[in-house]
């Protein structure tokens, strides 16, 4: 397991998961959550994730794609850096996740 990198831009960084799974994108300055962002930092990671996540859809096959941050350990974050997972997904690929709590 490692990480390629593949674009950088002034304010972030993108690498792709070794084996092939998906895309992180992170600012480059050490930022632990998203409310610590700068403003001109999240408008970076934001548009770097859409461009990177066109490339993304198209390279592995997908048709849709899946934008994820976990923002706090509550919320799952291991890794003490934003970053945003950009998944390529397709039709049936995983079951439903999308449910936050049970009821």
């Amino acid at each position: 397991w490692g990480l390629r990198l593949i674009e950088t831009t002034q304010i972030c960084v993108c690498a792709l998961t070794l084996p092939p799974s998906d895309v992180l994108v992170c600012p480059l300055r050490p930022v632990e959550r998203f409310r610590d962002l700068r403003p001109e930092e999240v408008a970076d990671l934001f548009c770097t994730a859409q461009r990177v996540g066109n490339v993304v859809e198209k390279h592995f096959c997908g048709t849709s794609l899946t934008f994820s941050i976990q923002d706090g350990p509550e919320a799952g974050q291991t890794v003490k850096h934003v970053h945003v997972h950009v998944l390529p997904r397709r039709a049936g690929d995983f079951s439903r996740n999308d449910d936050i709590y049970e009821e």
